[in-house]
């Protein structure tokens, strides 16, 4: 099946502040469905957004920023890149952006009656006294920590966090998984949207990972990503973090850089089985 993303129903408004604001609906233009959750903004600055469930989304662009690169990226697609000038122009002149479907290699299935070992990868810190999260976040906005593999292959079976507060019961978020390049997170090696909310309150967390079919060959990042937040911006969810284990990474929004965050490691870790 081949598939391409149209984006439609553009809007430009001009603020007094010197910045532009798209508005848009990003659609599959061969079944003209909307395409939920698309990372759309400003490569390597804090300028970015997802698109709702319904495809809608808003990106402010800054007059500065205008001669700088647009990135759309979706999970199971080509990246599209357009200078920011010329993202516009576009639109204005037309609204169909495509983007191609990515062919995506099937993994190579081995067949044993070899009982595999189960072990948690990733920090199991279950602290109140220190914690990390999300609290007046932007959509795109993540944050994880580096997962060393013991051996190869080797499969991702559950996500585990420690939950030490949580008012955004309604807050939406994504699991990602990366390769690493220059000891940061490259390319997303998961090929399906890992969508998921956080009901709990306080205490363990767990995600099944089971249905997903994760496996994994090397050490890669893994992080979760805040893709909806229609409540006061104000709600948070935090989770227990420690001084020890792997350092935490994190970025503001969608496409926006990576950055290291010192020595705390926020507490998450998988059960893997190899």
């Amino acid at each position: 099946m081949r598939i391409s993303i149209s984006i439609l129903c553009c809007l430009f408004n001009f603020s007094l502040f010197g910045q532009i604001t798209v508005s848009g609906i990003i659609k599959d233009a061969k079944t003209k469905e909307s395409i939920p959750y698309v990372n759309i903004g400003i490569m390597n600055k804090k300028k970015g957004t997802v698109s709702n469930e319904n495809g809608g989304f808003t990106l402010e662009i800054p007059s500065e920023l205008i001669k700088d690169t647009i990135k759309i990226s979706s999970i199971g697609y080509e990246s599209k890149i357009f200078i920011s000038k010329d993202f516009i122009t576009k639109l204005k002149e037309n609204q169909v952006v495509e983007l191609s479907e990515k062919a995506t290699a099937l993994n190579e299935v081995t067949v044993t009656n070899k009982k595999l070992k189960e072990k948690v990868l990733g920090n199991k810190t279950k602290s109140k006294m220190m914690r990390g999260g999300f609290r007046n976040a932007e959509l795109g906005n993540e944050l994880g920590i580096k997962i060393k593999v013991k051996k190869n292959p080797t499969h991702i079976k559950k996500f585990h966090a420690n939950i030490t507060s949580n008012t955004g019961e309604k807050m939406k978020f994504r699991l990602n998984l990366y390769d690493i390049k220059n000891g940061l997170p490259n390319k997303r090696i998961t090929n399906e949207n890992i969508i998921f909310n956080i009901d709990a309150q306080e205490g363990a967390f767990t995600l099944n990972l089971s249905d997903y079919d994760i496996v994994v060959e090397d050490d890669f990042f893994l992080t979760v990503e805040l893709i909806k937040n229609e409540e006061n911006k104000e709600s948070e969810v935090f989770f227990s973090a420690g001084l020890l284990g792997n350092a935490t990474i994190s970025r503001l929004t969608s496409q926006a850089e990576w950055e290291k965050l010192g020595s705390i490691g926020i507490g998450f870790n998988v059960t893997a089985e190899y």
